[in-house]
């Protein structure tokens, strides 16, 4: 099918029953810049709002990179369960500190579930996620670790629509994530509103050029059960033009560049993510 590197695991759409998709994708990010948590005064320039774009205090440096493990399998035809697994390796410098905090390892590990229920006019499901406190949560002054050491519960509704004879297709997700209080340090981070819309074009039978637009926004974070912590409020939004290549029947390879747009309390700047993708029938294999 002409639009199988778009449409084989994106979005609303499910996988055939006994099909198993796999992907791992690389993220890496380098910002000396980010979007200002509180208002703060500039010198000469005046008053910088929140959100406002300004490189970090003390020649602050940001890097990080990500690696995720992702596979869905189809249990039926309009029903999926899924996991992601992710190591991060991050780290912030300025020129205060001699030993700069950083941290890596494997995070909270997220379990999925889709359920499909309609295929026309429009694709539509409905999607479920929990991520488990499986990370190590260090409790360090300006460590980033790589576990959050809370549970989340996420609620997505998704909508695709393939424009076949043509060789495009549209998908928008919209979804609610919960976050339960980190009692270890007796801190609810906030629940969180996500979106990510994309379109998608087959060039060439293998070359497929993608658009997406992917953003978040939080509620305060609540400290120690009583105080609303606006400087914790989390504002994100990415352009991310994406090509995909089919390499052959079973395998698809991706390259990515995520802009940073507008934001809050979150680095600026670009990402570049890699990725690879596997989609085999793994039942006609065992019979």
């Amino acid at each position: 099918m002409l639009l199988w590197p778009a449409i084989a695991h994106a979005g609303a759409w499910t996988l055939p029953q006994g099909q198993l998709w796999s992907k791992v994708s690389y993220f890496t990010q380098a910002a000396d810049e980010w979007y200002i948590a509180n208002a703060e005064f500039g010198g000469e320039q005046g008053w910088f709002q929140p959100g406002d774009r300004r490189p970090y205090r003390f020649d602050g440096k940001y890097d990080s990179q990500a690696v995720f493990f992702e596979a869905f399998f189809g249990v039926t035809d309009r029903f999926d369960v899924g996991v992601q697994v992710p190591f991060f390796d991050q780290e912030f410098a300025d020129a205060t500190r001699d030993d700069p905090p950083s941290d890596s390892g494997f995070s909270d590990i997220r379990l999925f579930f889709k359920l499909n229920f309609m295929q026309t006019p429009v694709v539509l499901t409905a999607k479920a996620g929990v991520k488990l406190a499986t990370g190590e949560f260090l409790n360090e002054d300006g460590l980033i670790p790589v576990g959050e050491g809370q549970r989340d519960y996420e609620f997505v509704a998704q909508a695709g629509r393939s424009l076949w004879p043509l060789p495009l297709y549209a998908n928008l997700d919209v979804g609610y994530r919960i976050r339960t209080r980190n009692d270890e340090i007796e801190r609810d981070p906030g629940d969180e509103w996500f979106f990510n819309g994309e379109a998608g074009y087959n060039l060439t039978p293998k070359l497929l050029v993608a658009t997406k637009v992917e953003g978040l926004r939080s509620d305060p974070s609540i400290e120690f059960g009583i105080l609303k912590n606006r400087s914790q409020i989390k504002r994100i939004t990415y352009l991310a033009p994406t090509l995909a290549y089919t390499l052959n029947e079973h395998v698809v390879l991706e390259f990515a560049i995520r802009y940073s747009l507008n934001g809050r309390n979150f680095p600026a700047g670009h990402q570049i993510v890699l990725g690879a993708s596997t989609n085999l029938p793994v039942l006609a294999f065992l019979r």
